[in-house]
């Protein structure tokens, strides 16, 4: 008789339980707002590297400093455009060199065509 009791009790508070008539009552909290236009900002974080759609390299055909600059950094150019002046010492310099040269080659052109 007792284990009968007993397991109809056990029954019981089961049954119970699930159907909410004893126990601590499951409540959901629910937040409500009034509807409102806004504008809805998405900030997106992302790594990589910036490659240009054409890329143009500049190298000059000789070296040297430079005293005169005609354009600005960022500025548009054509192709013959001026752009910069280079210091002529060096240039002068190696002409006077070459044209030495050349004069003293020419008496020896002359020995050897005669």
């Amino acid at each position: 008789m007792i284990l009968i009791t007993t397991l109809a009790l056990i029954v019981l508070a089961v049954v119970g339980k699930k159907s909410g008539w004893f126990g601590d009552d499951i409540g959901h909290k629910v937040a409500c707002t009034p509807v409102e236009k806004h504008t809805i900002m998405e900030t997106v974080t992302a790594n990589g590297k910036v490659q240009p759609e054409t890329e143009v390299k500049i190298s000059p055909d000789v070296s040297g400093e430079i005293i005169e600059l005609n354009i600005k950094e960022g500025e548009q150019v054509e192709e013959g455009d001026f752009l910069l002046k280079i210091k002529p010492d060096i240039y002068e310099s190696n002409l006077d060199r070459a044209e030495a040269a050349l004069n003293s080659a020419k008496p020896n052109l002359a020995n050897a065509c005669a």
